[in-house]
Parts: structure tokens; sequence; C-alpha cells
């Protein structure tokens, strides 16, 4: 049966759910596959590649999760108008919590993972001014967290930001399908 919603609103949920899930997709793929690889490397090396993918991800994370979350936000707007048809079953409070969440991981990153991004840099400096082998940096940590244990908790908070785009995907769907 074919709908009669308007282009932009069916634009603006195709970006949104497109861009949400891409970014939960890519969120994943780190905390899954690129981390464990990191991992296996020597703690310089290691550090050196986890600074590069932190500053590459910081320039896509923030427009993407403004884009989805725009999209998002524009879908709740037109929903909660009483005069679009397709604002029915609850759809602008679903948009409007996809919105949130997509928004959500920024806030969630400087809040949760910016502790561990801070050790993680401070580490990365620190090894590259001593020039050193693995072997050393760890010993001259004693008593205090380890660049590998500190990459792998990153690995492990990045899934709540995973957890919010691929919700907010699905609410997307979900409201996008059924209205």
């Amino acid at each position: 049966m074919p709908t009669n919603t308007p282009l932009p609103i069916r634009l603006a949920q195709t970006l949104g759910i497109t861009s949400s899930l891409f970014f939960g997709g890519v969120c994943a793929g780190l905390s899954f596959f690129t981390i464990p690889r990191l991992l296996e490397s020597a703690t310089p090396l290691m550090l050196r590649q986890w600074r590069k993918m932190f500053i590459a991800g910081k320039h896509a994370a923030i427009p993407g999760a403004l884009l989805s979350s725009v999209s998002y936000f524009y879908l709740a707007y037109n929903a909660l108008s009483s005069s679009n048809p397709f604002a029915g079953n609850g759809a602008g409070y679903s948009y409007l919590a996809s919105g949130v969440l997509s928004v959500g991981i920024i806030p969630f990153t400087f809040a949760v993972l910016m502790p561990t991004n801070n050790k993680l840099e401070a580490k990365e400096e620190e090894t590259r001014m001593l020039e050193k082998t693995d072997e050393v940096v760890e010993i001259g940590l004693a008593g205090r967290e380890t660049a590998k244990v500190l990459v792998d908790r990153w690995g492990a908070l990045n899934l709540g930001r995973v957890g919010m785009l691929v919700t907010a995907s699905v609410v997307g769907i979900w409201t996008s399908v059924s209205n």
C-alpha cells in the first residue's frame, strides 16, 4: 500500500536511520575488531595507533551524531505538529528519543570516555618522549594502570555509544515503518 508521506520526511528518515546505524557500526567495529588488534601490538605502537584512531574518530563521530540527531529532531518536530498526518502513535516522541540518543554520544564521551582518553593521550606523549621499548614503559608504571588496560577499558566503554546509536536506529526504523 503506497503512502503519501512527503519526500522531505522520507529523506530525513533515511538520513537519520542510516547515519545513526552507520556510526553505531563504526563504533562496534572499533570495540570488536580494532581494539583487540591494537592490544596485540607493542605498547608504543599501540598508543600511536590508538591516538590516530581517536583523532580520526573524533572528526567523524561528532558530525555523524549531529547529522542523525538533526534528522530525528526534524522528524519529531514535524510529527508533533498537529497538521501532519503521520503524527500518530507517538511518532514525535519516538523520533525525539532517537535524536536524544544520537546526540547523547557526545556528552557520554565527555563524561565516560574522556578520563580514559586523557590517560591514554598522556601515556602516548610519555612514551613518545621516552622512545623506549614495551618492557621499559610497562615496568615504569608500577602501581598504575598500564596502557593495555586503558585501551582495553576504552574498547569496553565505547560499547555504550554502540548501544545508544543502535537503539536510536532501531527506534527510528520502528517508528518509520509503523507510521
